[in-house]
Parts: C-alpha cells; sequence; structure tokens
C-alpha cells in the first residue's frame, strides 16, 4: 500500500542451502563419534594354578633312630617345590581339566532349567487365581527362556584352560600340617575333598644296610602317576641323592626341560663351590637341576682363585674347563743358631720346629716365634714376614720381650681418664642439686641462718664442675693420644736373606 514501508527478508543463496543440507547429513556420524561402545565379551582363563601337596615321608618300616631322616628327605623336597613357580601344562592335562569343568557347566545349567521348568508345571496344583497364576507364569516363563540361552551358551562356549599355571603349594603345608599319603584307591577322594591337583608321596625303608627311597607323582584330573622312582643309596650319600631328586620334581612338575652342568679345573686338588656348596675336587659330577645361572668359585692353596657365573640351559651339557694361575711362591730356610726348640706360627699355624724349610706364596704373613713351654715358655712379639727366596735366621734377641707398647699405655690412661670423667659428672650434679636447694630455701623461705652453708656448697658445686671438665678435656685429649698410638703402631718386618 502506499505510504507504508514493509521489510522484507532476502532469500538464501543456493551455496548457502546446499552447505547446510550437507551439514545436516553429516551430524549423526559426528554425534556418534566419542560414543562407547557396548560391554565386549571378555574371554576368562580358568585354572590358573596348580595347586601341589607333600605328603609325610612313611618311615615306619626304619629304626626308631633313623626316622628323623625322613623329616630331612620332606624338607628338602618342600624346598625343592617351593621354588618351582609355574607349570607348562600338556595337552592332554589342559583337555581333561577342560572337559571336566565344561561337563559340570553343563550340568549345572541342565539343572537350574529341568528345576525352572518343574516349578512352571507346579504352578497349576498352587491354587492360584487366574490374575496370580498368569503373573507367575510370566515371570517363570521368562526365566526359563534365560536359562535356556545360558544352557546353550555353555553347551556352544567350552572354557580357556590356563596353559601356564602358577604352582602352589597347599595352605595346609604353609601351615606345617603333612598328612600320610593315602592310599592308593583313596587318593582321588583325598585329592577332590582338599582341592589338590598334584599329590607327592614317598616312602623310607632300610634294605641289607641301605636306604630305599620310594617316592611318586600323583595328578587328580585323570586318577593317575605321572612320575614313580625307587633309588638306593647309603646313608651318608643322602646329601648327593636329595639334588637329583629334586630335578626329576622340577621336570614332572613344571613341565619344562632340565638342564645339566659339568666343571674341570687344574690343578686336580682345586675345590669347586656351586652356588656356596662344595661339589667336589677337580672334576665334579654331572650337575643336574632346573636351569639357571650358578655361581662358580674354584680355589686352590697357592694359586688365585676364579670366580664366574655358568649358565645351566634346558636340555643341555654345559661343560666348563679352567686352569687356576699359580702364584710366585719362595722356598726358604728358617734357622736358629743357639736353640733348636723353636716353634714357629705363620699366619697363627703350627709349621713346625727350627730348622724349618718353608714354601709359600709371594706375600706377608705373620711370624710368632716360641720357646720352651710351661712357666718357661717365652714368645716373641709378631712379626711381619716378607718372603723371599734364602735363609731366616732367629735371633736371640727376637725372643726378648720389650717394655710394654705405646699403644698399650695410651689405651690405658685413656681408660683411666675416661672413668673418672664419669665418677666426677654425677658427684657434680649431685653438689650441684645440694646447693640449688639450699639458695631455694633462701630465697623462698628468708631464713638467713642458711647463708653460710649455702655459700659453701655453691662453691664446691663450682669446683665440682671446673674438675669435671678438667677430666673431659683429659679423656679427649687421651682419646687422641690413643687413635694416633693405634695407627703409628706397627710390627717389626723381616725378610729371609739370599746366600
Amino acid at each position: 500500500m502506499p505510504g507504508i514501508t514493509r521489510k522484507s527478508r532476502p532469500k538464501p543463496p543456493a551455496v548457502l542451502l546446499f552447505f547446510s543440507f550437507t551439514l545436516f547429513l553429516s551430524l549423526p556420524p559426528l554425534f556418534s563419534l566419542g560414543k562407547a561402545e557396548g560391554p565386549q565379551k571378555t574371554e576368562v582363563i580358568e585354572k590358573s594354578e596348580t595347586v601341589v601337596y607333600i605328603c609325610d615321608v612313611d618311615v615306619s618300616r626304619l629304626p626308631a633312630e633313623q626316622r628323623i631322616a625322613g623329616l630331612r628327605i620332606r624338607t628338602a623336597l618342600v624346598n625343592f617345590l617351593a621354588q618351582i613357580h609355574e607349570r607348562k601344562r600338556s595337552h592332554e592335562e589342559i583337555t581333561q581339566y577342560q572337559n571336566r569343568l565344561w561337563q559340570q557347566r553343563q550340568d549345572a545349567a541342565a539343572k537350574a532349567l529341568a528345576d525352572a521348568r518343574n516349578t512352571r508345571d507346579m504352578l497349576l496344583f498352587k491354587g492360584y487365581s487366574k490374575q496370580k497364576y498368569e503373573s507367575e507364569l510370566e515371570k517363570i516363563t521368562a526365566s526359563i527362556r534365560d536359562l535356556e540361552k545360558k544352557q546353550t551358551q555353555v553347551r556352544e562356549n567350552p572354557p580357556l584352560i590356563a596353559e601356564t599355571a602358577q604352582l602352589v603349594l597347599h595352605r595346609d603345608m604353609a601351615n606345617g600340617v603333612f598328612s600320610g599319603a593315602p592310599k592308593d584307591v583313596e587318593r582321588k577322594n583325598f585329592c577332590q575333598t582338599r582341592s589338590i591337583d598334584l599329590l607327592l608321596s614317598s616312602s623310607l625303608r632300610e634294605l641289607y644296610g641301605r636306604w630305599i627311597l620310594s617316592y611318586s607323582m600323583y595328578r587328580a584330573i585323570d586318577d593317575r602317576e605321572l612320575y614313580s622312582d625307587i633309588v638306593a643309596f647309603d646313608p651318608e650319600e643322602l646329601e648327593s641323592i636329595l639334588p637329583q631328586i629334586g630335578s626329576v620334581l622340577y621336570q614332572v612338575c613344571s613341565g619344562l626341560p632340565t638342564g645339566a652342568v659339568q666343571i674341570s679345573a687344574q690343578p686336580d686338588s682345586a675345590g669347586i663351590i656351586v652356588n656356596e656348596e662344595i661339589k667336589g675336587r677337580g672334576t665334579t659330577p654331572v650337575l643336574e637341576g632346573p636351569p639357571e645361572d650358578l655361581r662358580v668359585t674354584i680355589t686352590n692353596p697357592g694359586y688365585f682363585p676364579n670366580t664366574f657365573i655358568l649358565e645351566r640351559k634346558p636340555d643341555y651339557l654345559s661343560r666348563a674347563r679352567l686352569s687356576l694361575s699359580p702364584m710366585a711362591r719362595n722356598v726358604f730356610q728358617i734357622s736358629s743358631n743357639d736353640f733348636s726348640d723353636i716353634k714357629l706360627y705363620i699366619d697363627g699355624l703350627y709349621r713346625g720346629q727350627s730348622p724349618l724349610s718353608v714354601e709359600l706364596p709371594k706375600g706377608l704373613y705373620s711370624l710368632q716365634v716360641i720357646k720352651g713351654s710351661g712357666d718357661s715358655e717365652v714368645q716373641s712379639v709378631p712379626f711381619i714376614l716378607r718372603t723371599e727366596d734364602g735363609t731366616l735366621s732367629i735371633q736371640d734377641s727376637y725372643l726378648q720381650k720389650g717394655p710394654e707398647k705405646p699403644v698399650e699405655r695410651a689405651r690405658k690412661q685413656f681408660y683411666n681418664a675416661f672413668g673418672r670423667f664419669w665418677i666426677a659428672l654425677p658427684v657434680a650434679f649431685i653438689i650441684n642439686g645440694v646447693a640449688d636447694t639450699y639458695i631455694n630455701a633462701i630465697n623462698y623461705g628468708g631464713n638467713e641462718n642458711l647463708l653460710d652453708p649455702a655459700t659453701k656448697w655453691y662453691y664446691s658445686a663450682q669446683g665440682a664442675w671446673v674438675l669435671t671438665g678438667v677430666f673431659l678435656v683429659e679423656t679427649l685429649y687421651r682419646l687422641g693420644s690413643y687413635v694416633y698410638s693405634a695407627n703409628r703402631e706397627t710390627s717389626p718386618v723381616i725378610e729371609p736373606h739370599k746366600e
């Protein structure tokens, strides 16, 4: 109309419409980003532990005085198995566990479904009203459908059994309870009631002066013995037999192969120590056991020791051969001109009487000379012997007892000063307490008659503190002197002389 101004919106361009339409189509995928996916089904690994039980060793056929050996064997068996942390299960064992657990779950699902159906059938006989009957029937029907789905799921999904299980000792063993081995017909029930997977039983008896050790490993899942053996040995060979049994048990319980090592050393008298245990001289027997790093030390008097790490590999015999390097040695004669009943001690060990021929690796040793015996015995102070080829002549002056050593005198002076200080300190505290009592009585009681004794006790306390301070200074001084003398004092050094 004329005279009226009218505003109108401009139409959006086609490009803008196209952009809006494209953005609208892309919104659903954008909104879906970041959304958490539905719960995913995770596979549960069953039977992650293998429980081992060690029965008490049967020693009923041993004499009473020898039955303590059963405790030694049982302790060794426990220690061996406690060092095995994992068991590699065979395909047969995994199948056995899987079939048993699968069957148990199917039986449980079938029983639950049968019970639910039976409950549904019994609704007709409970006398419910039509409305309540239909309500209960609907509930039980829904429950039956869920149980049918669960039964189908259990039937179609066998459980997953751990291929590598943690090997643990039975809880009774941790509490120190060890039962005797059950009879063969009772082993399965014994293990089922205690949730035992592997059962180790053993017995020890005597036959013509030798010991017979029988032992076996029983597996409960398939009711059979995994391993059994009989070992005959002399009673004194028990310590060497036990490591061999431990090696066999490692292989049986872990499901993994063992390894072996053998060590040879020169000279033939060299001692060979493996993991802090002496295994022989010159050459060790074959040492079989679990794969591990062994610390080997080889020693022999007059030779430089050698220590190294030897790996015991599975299914492999590792051999180590080495020769020790000899130390430089000195040969010298120890003689005396004036007397022949001289006893010689080198590093505290009696080596013989003069004259004496000695061969020692090059180095420093402690030498002490003793003449006579009983009340007439005369001892020399220890000398530092530096070995050299030649002759060492024992002089009469070696046997003269010298005056008191400075270090001993300094030690006695320090102990005396320290004792005086600890006597003066409590006395000073007591006198100071008495003086404080008199002074407080004058200050608070106003008794002027106590002025003279208070003055005497006050000055006495000051004197006691001064004396205590003097003893403290003396103690510190004597301590410094003692330390200085101890570090300064050295034994005389003697050495053979070449002719």
